[in-house]
């Protein structure tokens, strides 16, 4: 029998809806992302059920963290299951994040209709189906991910994990509802006593599977060794790729430098990140870069394709590098070597890819969704139509304004203060409604602090502007 949601006052339960859980076999970064913001909701006392497909050898319902995982089905039968769950508990349900990782669970139809679902967008994976399906059922997922959601999830808020994946949730899935950026936090702390290894090095993490087009690493590494002939290349993952891994490293006469550890601890990982000089990503593009984050954390640039995703996560130039289409992988990897014998080259990349990757917390995209969830909550109150992709940047110094400038934003305003400028992003707002909203603020337009003020259409970087309410909801500087 499925277990009942604990009865508590307050909102009702929070129920995440995800593939698999972290102990599943197959996991990856949308399980991880989905047990942390489970972790974060449960400790800010929310009680959370995080629904996942069956694990062979573990319970069907277990605690963990605070929050609760049920679990039940398999690799499709999860669906099924997890909306008889939705629909059997339903007056007790309070919210919904329903996690979209190539196809949704579509809980609006298990659902009360007052119950706010917000989709969690980790990745269109529309060229992926015919990867790893017959055709007719590639089709299917194609119509499933764009045009069964589109019908079925209306105009219900989407939160996706990158600008790249927010323009392909409107522009190649159709989707209707506000779009929202809530790119993942780290599950990494920087190493500080390892030092950089004395031969060049790469150290790259992710699954070993198709669309993570790891063996073109592998097949670039003879012409990278006749320029580097003492490199060491390490792959951190596990995956269905592995022994055609191995077979095509000792095919090319490159075995010897190629190391696969498979999975490692966060502990493990990032010790082994920490001496790296460089990492690569060959993915054919990611819903956002976790990875890519991960190695910037321990001072390791990235090298990539700019493709979707890698092209949010890496700041071309600064934290790792951007190739374009046609490059050639291998010249490009020898050259960043080159670049990076330099030491304090390699210093300078290391300091820009820890400033970058700081702000990713986990705690500020919990923060992201809620805001989502509640903003999505607020529409449905008042029957209102989604926000709209229109979104303006406001720059000004913080004596322009008055002093309960923060009480006057929005809830749907994202803002980040450094020292004394403070940065807002408005969404549904065009750069006329903007230059209202600073008169809500306290600037009187026409005055000469008009002058210091800076008004903009978004971009897609200013998409990762943070802020995070504390635990009473008054915004705090980060």
């Amino acid at each position: 029998m499925s277990p009942e949601p604990e009865r508590q006052d307050g909102p009702g339960a929070l129920v995440i809806t995800n593939w698999r859980d972290l102990d599943h076999p197959e996991a990856g970064g949308a399980e991880l992302v989905c047990q942390e913001l489970a972790a974060r909701y449960a400790s800010r006392g929310r009680d959370v059920v995080l629904l996942t497909a069956a694990v062979a050898g573990r319970p069907r319902v277990e605690r963990r963290d605070g929050y609760r995982i049920v679990r039940g089905g398999g690799r499709f039968t999860v669906y099924a299951h997890a909306l008889w769950w939705l629909l059997r508990h339903r007056r007790d349900i309070g919210a919904v994040i329903d996690s979209q990782n190539g196809i949704p669970f579509f809980t609006p139809l298990a659902v009360a209709a007052s119950t706010p679902v917000v989709m969690l967008l980790h990745h269109v994976h529309q060229e992926q189906f015919a990867a790893y399906f017959p055709a007719p059922v590639a089709a299917l997922g194609r119509w499933l991910e764009s045009t069964a959601s589109r019908h079925i999830y209306g105009r219900r808020a989407v939160v996706a994990v990158s600008p790249s994946t927010r323009t392909d949730a409107r522009r190649r899935l159709g989707l209707r509802g506000s779009l929202w950026v809530a790119p993942p936090g780290l599950s990494a702390t920087p190493v500080t006593d390892v030092e950089r290894s004395a031969r060049p090095s790469i150290v790259s993490v992710g699954r070993l599977v198709h669309h993570k087009h790891v063996a073109q690493i592998v097949a670039a590494l003879p012409a990278v060794l006749r320029r580097h002939p003492d490199l060491t290349m390490t792959f951190i993952g596990r995956g269905p790729e592995r022994d055609a891994l191995v077979a095509l490293a000792e095919s090319l006469g490159v075995a010897q430098a190629v190391e696969i550890r498979g999975d490692l601890d966060d502990v493990a990982r990032d010790r082994a990140l920490a001496g790296a000089w460089m990492s690569v990503n060959a993915s054919q593009g990611e819903g956002w870069g976790l990875s890519v984050v991960e190695a910037n954390a321990q001072g390791v640039p990235v090298l990539a394709y700019r493709r979707r995703g890698l092209r949010d996560s890496i700041v071309d130039g600064e934290t790792g590098w951007l190739l374009e289409e046609g490059a050639v992988l291998a010249t490009a990897i020898a050259d960043r070597l080159d670049e990076l014998e330099a030491p304090d080259v390699a210093a300078r990349y290391a300091r820009y890819a820890r400033d970058w990757a700081s702000p990713f917390t986990w705690d500020a995209m919990a923060d992201r969704v809620q805001i989502a969830l509640d903003c999505e909550q607020d529409r449905l109150a008042a029957d209102a139509r989604p926000l709209s992709d229109a979104a303006t940047v406001l720059t000004f110094p913080i004596d322009v304004v008055s002093d309960d400038w923060r009480e006057k934003l929005r809830r749907s305003d994202l803002w980040v203060r450094d020292g004394d400028v403070v940065r807002v992003l408005c969404l549904d707002t065009d750069v006329v409604a903007a230059e209202q909203l600073l008169g809500a603020l306290g600037l009187v337009m026409g005055s000469k602090d008009r002058q210091r003020v800076c008004v903009e259409v978004a971009r897609t970087r200013d998409y990762l502007s943070l802020r995070r309410p504390d635990a009473r909801g008054t915004l705090v500087d980060r």
